[in-house]
């Protein structure tokens, strides 16, 4: 165990009577990844704990990892796979995820042989409560030397169920003259879906999207209907804005958008939502570059996804993305994304939002480097507050820092 998290939030409890912290928008918290990690993801147990999974790079050979925090700190890090053959990205990142009691899965990324640009979802499954884990396998079985990623895990009723971008229809026909390995295909990507059982068994293999944006990031949470989705679309005239998909009645519905931003590019600007649920009560958060403006909109659900309410811009300045966010059980957020500064430095920032989506200010709560290598924050929920997650690239090299977001001071 890390140095007891109940002396590090006491410490700074005498402080704050001193004056030291009452207005420190975060408290310091030792992480438990080592050095070269990097790649962050955040869930939650079933008893509400939160889990930090990451990317250790040793030598050759890169490592999933995990590690859940309680009141005594952060767990020793467990291991969950390890390859020298993963596609390791800034922006497709691993994930580990409790399902039901025992039952907990994982994925990562394993480059197909053969394909230049192709790599596949290996899965990972654990039956002792994420303590022993054994191969997967894969939810798609297309063969094709296409990209798949991007994936979204959630659980639903004791099953796993599995989001992802796939790439089968970019594969290039035979006797087209092209090659294989080329990038770009006669078709698009699609979004896709799946549900695995405890045993490795999948089920409810099903096509949500005919055409979505190539690479930005999924997510997917539980509501009282059932699962709902929320991804980066596209249309044959290159409209990239957010759509949405709930699991009905055995089927996926048909796509609806979320916020309709118009924003045209020719290119994944690789820059997802996220999306926060309690109950029916869901936000979805993301970022925009429509009419060359960097924003970040927030738009909430109060029937599971049904319908999203109008957009709200939440950022000032101008915004790099790569959001993320967590809801308090009164249904107020905590938003957080990497905001550019003038001078080309960067900070992660965050917003408290209320019930009624009212802003409070924006706080820095730590300064990144811009680059991609930055990768994607996480915000985590626990006990002590939130927990904001980010690969930190100011050392000789990278490392998963993490810290308390005391959400007092931003409200």
């Amino acid at each position: 165990m890390q140095k007891n998290l109940k002396t590090i939030l006491g410490i700074c409890s005498v402080l704050m009577w001193l004056g030291a912290c009452a207005d420190d928008p975060v408290t310091p918290l030792a992480s438990p990844a080592g050095a070269n990690s990097s790649s962050p993801n955040a869930s939650v147990t079933n008893g509400g704990l939160p889990v930090l999974s990451w990317q250790r790079r040793q030598q050759d050979t890169t490592i999933l990892e995990y590690s859940v925090l309680s009141e005594e700190g952060w767990s020793k890090p467990i291991e969950v796979a390890r390859g020298t053959d993963w596609f390791v990205n800034w922006a497709d990142i691993p994930a580990v995820q409790e399902v039901a009691d025992g039952f907990w899965a994982a994925h990562y990324l394993q480059r197909t042989p053969g394909g230049k640009y192709a790599y596949d979802v290996r899965l990972r499954i654990s039956n002792d409560g994420g303590k022993s884990w054994r191969d997967g396998g894969s939810p798609h079985q297309d063969g094709t030397f296409t990209e798949h990623g991007f994936v979204s895990l959630y659980a639903h009723d004791e099953r796993l169920g599995i989001i992802w971008l796939d790439g089968r229809e970019t594969q290039v026909p035979e006797g087209s003259g092209a090659h294989h390995d080329s990038h770009s295909g006669h078709g698009g990507m699609t979004l896709r879906a799946a549900v695995m059982d405890a045993q490795g068994q999948f089920t409810d293999q099903q096509q949500i999207d005919a055409l979505v944006c190539d690479c930005c990031q999924t997510a997917a949470v539980m509501t009282l209907d059932g699962p709902l989705v929320i991804y980066r679309d596209r249309t044959e005239s290159e409209q990239r804005d957010i759509a949405s998909s709930r699991w009905l009645g055995g089927d996926w519905t048909l796509p609806q958008p979320v916020g309709v931003d118009g924003w045209q590019i020719n290119g994944c600007p690789v820059n997802g939502p996220v999306l926060v649920a309690r109950e029916n009560d869901v936000a979805a958060l993301w970022f925009s570059g429509a009419n060359g403006q960097s924003q970040i909109f927030l738009s909430r659900s109060t029937n599971g996804g049904e319908t999203f309410g109008s957009k709200l811009k939440v950022n000032d300045e101008r915004a790099l993305g790569r959001v993320t966010a967590l809801m308090y059980p009164d249904r107020s957020l905590l938003l957080a994304w990497m905001r550019e500064n003038a001078n080309g430095s960067a900070h992660i920032v965050g917003r408290f939002v209320n019930s009624n989506n009212e802003l409070g200010a924006i706080f820095e709560l730590v300064e990144v480097s811009p680059k991609r290598a930055s990768g994607f924050p996480k915000l985590l929920r626990s006990s002590f507050g939130p927990i904001l997650a980010w690969t930190d690239q100011s050392g000789v090299a990278p490392k998963i820092r993490t810290l308390i977001v005391n959400d007092s001071a931003l409200r």
